[in-house]
């Protein structure tokens, strides 16, 4: 990340004044941006902190903080708002967080001995048991948590070696596009618009507009306002912006409701999850510039993508050159190049280059011409069209807990909540039904909530192919059953 600080700072000299981060009315230029992390750096090396959490809402601070912190050598831990309490509480323990840097209002989500102002934030030194593996974290810039796929985040280790490999490749593919303004749509926090909406843009010369995601539409981390949204865009005018699938879904009807809005926009990047081809086929028919890509965590984010002068419809992109791609005999994509460290507490991070292979899960093809296809996954993990992780099994454990249900089969990938098929358990009703399901909502955070549910036909088994002989839901065969009243239940909701 060298290359990033040495960029902001020739900017510093020779373009001071230009803007760099904008926020409603206010803005921050070139040499105030660079002061501003300077001073916070300063003030967190007094603290003589070695893990720093950041928990806020998008801000020009969130963007200040994370810079004063990679530029000072901690590790920092980005919380998206969206965790619960209780992932909250993991992940303080399980990265031995001595200290969270957030807003006032937040305050009250942590646990904390004292409480020390900052510029425009607050220190708060928490009261944890565990004590951070300093030793461990040395080589560790960053460590970004999986939404918790199964309950429990895990610790995505990343040096500023792979957050500089991928901020330099992502910024030479769209180098040539016209880009000079970036909207942050999504959480900060997310390690996608950390790394392509913050470093890339700043590396570009590019200013950014970072704004409240209340004042985006969000009202959490599956409500959204579309006009809210749309008014945002048209105000703020944006070059750029990265969207999930469902955010596109949103745009493409907003566009044709509104066929003069958008037209800012030079570049759409669409992750986080599949998006149908139709959708990207339907988006450049109306005349948006969407592209789609592929990345996760693991390989530091983006691994390939399409632009206007490299583009495949059906493809996630083309391989960048700091990601090296090949295919198992099985057909798993698997990513080498700039990738993890590995995972908080598994393994010696120390001893790691940050090149070894992962295994990705997904599988596809690549061809001649290096663009990367997707064409499904080994394992259940479902992918919301908001981009959050969810295993089935987690949630279909917590609801089986009650008695009154005796079978459940959750589905939601690409859209927008999880949606259930039960098998009630002997005389429960549906209302008792709707209580379980309630109850165990109140347990999970709100992206692994169950909204829309149906009662099944009959018992899963054996007998119907709806279960293995040990007993495993076969959920393509529970799926091909029940898909039509399942789409039903997001049509009419």
């Amino acid at each position: 990340m060298q290359n990033l600080f040495r960029k902001l700072q020739e900017r510093a000299l020779y373009q001071p004044s230009a803007p760099a981060l904008i926020s409603g009315h206010k803005q921050v230029s070139n040499l105030q941006l660079c002061e501003r992390i300077d001073y916070l750096a300063q003030q967190l090396q007094q603290t003589q902190l070695k893990c720093v959490a950041l928990y806020m809402d998008n801000s020009i601070e969130w963007i200040v903080a994370d810079l004063a912190a990679m530029q000072l050598g901690l590790t920092l831990i980005p919380i998206p708002l969206f965790f619960s309490p209780q992932q909250i509480e993991h992940l303080v323990k399980d990265a031995g967080i001595q200290a969270v840097i957030t807003q006032p209002e937040l305050c009250d989500k942590f646990d904390y001995s004292k409480k020390h102002k900052l510029p425009d934030m607050q220190l708060l030194l928490l009261n944890n048991q565990t004590v951070p593996d300093v030793e461990q974290l040395k080589k560790v810039a960053k460590i970004t948590y999986t939404s918790g796929s199964t309950g429990n985040p895990k610790g995505v280790c990343l040096s500023a070696t792979n957050l500089g490999g991928v901020t330099k490749a992502l910024a030479q593919g769209i180098s040539n596009q016209g880009i000079s303004h970036h909207l942050c749509v999504m959480p900060l926090a997310t390690l996608l618009e950390n790394i392509a909406g913050v470093y890339v843009p700043l590396l570009m010369g590019s200013s950014i507009q970072v704004e409240p995601l209340s004042k985006l539409g969000f009202t959490n981390s599956s409500g959204f306002d579309a006009q809210q949204f749309m008014a945002c865009v048209e105000q703020t005018k944006p070059h750029s912006v990265i969207l999930l699938p469902q955010l596109l879904m949103s745009l493409i009807e907003l566009k044709k409701a509104h066929p003069n809005s958008f037209n800012s926009l030079r570049f759409a990047a669409v992750g986080g999850g599949k998006s149908a081809q139709a959708s990207l086929e339907k988006a450049h028919e109306l005349g948006l510039p969407v592209y789609e890509g592929y990345g996760l965590s693991e390989c530091a984010s983006v691994v390939s993508l399409n632009n206007p002068f490299h583009n495949k419809p059906g493809s996630v992109g083309k391989v960048l050159p700091h990601a090296k791609v090949r295919i198992s005999e099985e057909g798993e994509i698997i990513v080498g190049g700039q990738s993890m460290l590995g995972y908080l507490g598994l393994g010696d991070i120390n001893k790691s280059q940050g090149t070894q292979e992962v295994h990705t899960g997904d599988l596809g093809h690549m061809d001649s011409e290096g663009f990367l296809y997707i064409s499904g996954r080994k394992k259940n993990l479902i992918v919301s069209s908001f981009g959050r992780n969810i295993s089935p099994e987690w949630v279909e454990s917590e609801i089986q807990q009650a008695q009154k249900i005796a079978q459940v089969a959750i589905f939601g990938d690409a859209k927008p909540w999880l949606s259930a098929v039960v098998t009630p358990a002997v005389n429960s009703s549906n209302e008792e039904i709707e209580q379980v399901i309630q109850a165990c909502n109140q347990r999970l955070p709100d992206y692994a909530q169950i909204k829309t549910w149906l009662v099944g036909d009959q018992a899963f088994s054996a007998e119907n192919k709806q279960l293995t002989e040990n007993g495993r839901l076969r959920r393509d065969a529970i799926f091909a059953q029940y898909q039509e009243q399942i789409e039903e239940l997001y049509a009419c909701a």
